[in-house]
């Protein structure tokens, strides 16, 4: 005869895998929508090009100085298999901000009224003055 003890551990080991189980099927799942056929839906990174350097999109809309000039957004084919040739390349206009290097940010026209802060993609960290500037806004 089996002591409750000798039970619970029984039960432990075979509860345990079968957790990471469930966990690791679930994290590899992607949300699909019944919109599309059930095929979830990939998106291309909000990236831009000025002055040969990348920036990388940000969720905050900035103030801006004066206009640095043209900026691109490169062409985007994120399901290259659909038939689809995807978004061509978006030209846009580069705007400075105020007390910040345009090598570190700059913020990119998506509207006549709103304008959207990129930064440098190989930025490790948001520098005081850009941190002090997306603060105040």
């Amino acid at each position: 005869m089996k002591t409750p003890l000798q039970r619970g551990r029984r039960a432990l080991v075979w509860g345990l895998p079968a957790a990471a189980v469930v966990l690791l099927s679930v994290g590899c799942t992607s949300p699909s929508s019944p919109d599309d056929g059930g095929q979830a839906e990939a998106s291309c990174a909000y990236i831009v090009e000025y002055d040969n350097r990348r920036y990388v999109g940000r969720g905050e809309t900035v103030p801006v100085a004066e206009s640095l000039g043209a900026a691109t957004r490169p062409a985007c084919d994120d399901t290259p298999s659909d038939g689809d040739d995807g978004e061509g390349p978006a030209l846009m206009t580069a705007f400075a901000l105020k007390g910040v290097d345009p090598s570190v940010a700059i913020a990119v026209a998506e509207d006549t009224d709103r304008y959207r802060l990129v930064v440098a993609d190989d930025l490790k960290g948001l520098p005081p003055e850009l941190k002090k500037l997306i603060d105040r806004y």
